[in-house]
């Protein structure tokens, strides 16, 4: 073991205290044991970055007992070096190191090496140290003094960060509806970091991503971490809202401006003035309620409707859409100088078949939120059930999951999770996939059913209508589920006009 060399600031001609500690195995060795275990042999390097001699011995001993191989510096100076000397995996940074301000070193470490995962120390721990510890990229933050349990468990999962980290080197949320996000994916840090850079600029941003996944979260913590948290936080659906109330609703109108206009009414942007609004489903937007937003965009005033006084407003502006909106604008349906207004900060969140190790935390966060709502028992989940979650594909993504799980909670009569609790969907296809024939399984069904209608003797001349009314009233059933609702993007995927949709929908008593 190379010796560690104590030395201190004003003796520039000694060496820097940093020094690989003792370690059980060697570099490139692993034995992964229970975190914390006296036994435990890894490879993963751990640099304590802090000036206080004793705390900064104290962690690498409860480091090194776990395992993990450290490095010590004392100051800012050192820190750098030794980043730059060594090839840390997961680096404790004390907030204040005498030369220098942790959260504004990490910049310049990151230069050095961007795949450690941060890990900020702070005596004064508050919620805004660890949302500044976010912003500047940071993995999490602990406060002094240190629990035992909470450092190794923090560190164990840094290490795997980390380790994924290198693994996707080009590379968000997941969430749940009380304003958390959960996952250590790759995936998921980077989305984590592009909220924290979008966070202190005031920039305009697209949010992409499927139904489901998150984009309304996204949008709230970017605004909760900048610079208008304390001002509103405004959110518009762009495709729940009437053709003809959209307009009034984005910008507001005077009396009189239509026939129910009694009174002048603030629009959305009035109300978001000095905050943020958050425009979801942009791609839903109306072609001519498109033009004037982006003169809003550019102008950054806003004209009621049916009057003229031109109101200005200072106010960020977050979009996001499911639709791909390069194809929208092929299609003539969405303004392609819009697009590049609304995408200076893209973020794109991916669906959760492509992050699927951060399935068994959302699971556990949404079992414990239920078992607390419901005022149920607490209950476990069977390794089986969580197989099955893994490898189902989840087309609705998290949102799916998470209802899956209450679903589940609210079935399950013991303390244990299932399979029977779930639905048959995950650990089988569709019963029409089955056999491979999708003609002869159609021709099937509908030979029963027309076999019961000629049995019946009902009024001739009405079967195709039937018939139609059944398959009707299914496929758009199932399209709007795929759309949440939207009218507008069904109407896109079923080749037939909105008013169609709207008609067919009200034949068939269909509710969105």
């Amino acid at each position: 073991m190379q010796p560690q060399l104590e030395t201190h600031a004003h003796a520039p001609n000694k060496k820097p205290d940093f020094a690989v500690g003792k370690y059980p195995a060697k570099r490139g060795e692993s034995h992964h044991g229970k975190i914390g275990a006296e036994t435990q042999l890894t490879k993963d390097l751990v640099l304590i970055a802090d000036d206080d001699d004793s705390f900064r011995q104290m962690l690498a001993a409860t480091l090194e007992k776990a395992g993990y191989q450290t490095v010590k510096a004392r100051n800012g100076a050192e820190t750098l070096l030794c980043v730059k000397k060594e090839n840390v995996d997961v680096i404790l940074l004390d907030i204040w190191l005498g030369d220098a301000n942790g959260l504004e070193l990490i910049e310049k470490i990151q230069e050095h090496n961007s795949t450690a995962s941060i890990i900020v120390i702070t005596a004064h721990g508050t919620t805004q140290t660890a949302i500044d510890a976010a912003k500047q990229r940071a993995y999490g933050y602990l406060t002094k003094p240190t629990d035992k349990k909470q450092l190794l468990d923090l560190v164990a999962r840094a290490v795997a960060a980390t380790s994924q980290t290198k693994k996707l080197k080009t590379s968000a949320i997941d969430v749940d509806t009380q304003g958390k996000m959960v996952g250590q994916s790759t995936a998921m840090q980077a989305v984590y970091q592009m909220i924290g850079r979008a966070a202190v600029s005031d920039e305009t941003v697209l949010i992409l991503g499927e139904s489901g996944t998150g984009k309304e979260l996204v949008a709230q913590l970017i605004h909760q971490n900048s610079g208008r948290a304390d001002n509103p936080f405004v959110v518009v659906d762009c495709g729940a809202m009437p053709s003809s109330l959209i307009e009034s609703t984005l910008f507001g109108h005077v009396k009189g401006a239509y026939t129910d206009a009694h009174t002048a009414r603030k629009g959305k942007f009035e109300q978001a003035d000095s905050g943020t609004i958050f425009l979801d489903e942009i791609g839903e937007l109306p072609i001519e309620v498109q033009t004037k937003l982006l003169r809003v965009l550019q102008e950054r005033k806003v004209e009621p409707m049916g009057g003229n006084q031109i109101c200005p407003v200072n106010v960020r502006i977050i979009a996001a859409t499911n639709r791909k909106l390069e194809e929208a604008i092929e299609q003539k349906e969405f303004r392609s100088d819009l697009y590049y207004r609304l995408n200076v900060i893209p973020i794109s969140l991916p669906p959760l078949r492509e992050r699927k190790e951060d399935i068994p935390e959302l699971v556990n966060l949404f079992t414990l939120r239920f078992v607390e709502e419901y005022q149920l028992p607490k209950n476990s989940i069977s390794a089986e059930v969580v197989k099955q979650l893994i490898d189902y594909e989840w087309p609705g993504n998290v949102r799916e999951l998470e209802n899956t799980i209450k679903r589940a909670l609210v079935m399950c009569s013991g303390h244990t999770l299932l399979p029977e609790h779930f639905t048959p969907n995950l650990d089988k296809p569709s019963p029409l996939s089955e056999t491979g024939n999708f003609d002869a399984q159609i021709h099937a069904l509908l030979h029963g059913h027309v076999k019961h209608y000629l049995e019946t003797k009902a009024h001739e001349g009405a079967l195709h209508a039937n018939i139609e009314a059944i398959f009707e009233k299914s496929l758009f059933k199932i399209v709007l589920e795929h759309t949440n609702g939207k009218q507008s993007r069904a109407a896109e995927i079923l080749g037939i006009n909105r008013n169609t949709l709207r008609t067919k929908l009200a034949k068939y008593e269909l509710t969105v």
